[in-house]
């Protein structure tokens, strides 16, 4: 049972790891310029603030 669950994880990791890699594509390409966006204005504005 060892030797199946040892085989299927190698044979299975290829298939999980290629959505895996799209969704993190996603989040980097969408997700983080978003919210760079949104920040930026918030922190520009502090600084100003403080000088």
């Amino acid at each position: 049972m060892r030797s199946y669950l040892i085989k299927l994880m190698a044979n299975g990791f290829p298939i999980l790891a290629l959505p895996l890699m799209a969704l993190a594509y996603a989040v980097v390409m969408i997700l983080l310029p978003a919210v760079f966006r949104a920040l930026v204005p918030d922190v520009v504005r502090a600084v100003f603030q403080l000088i």
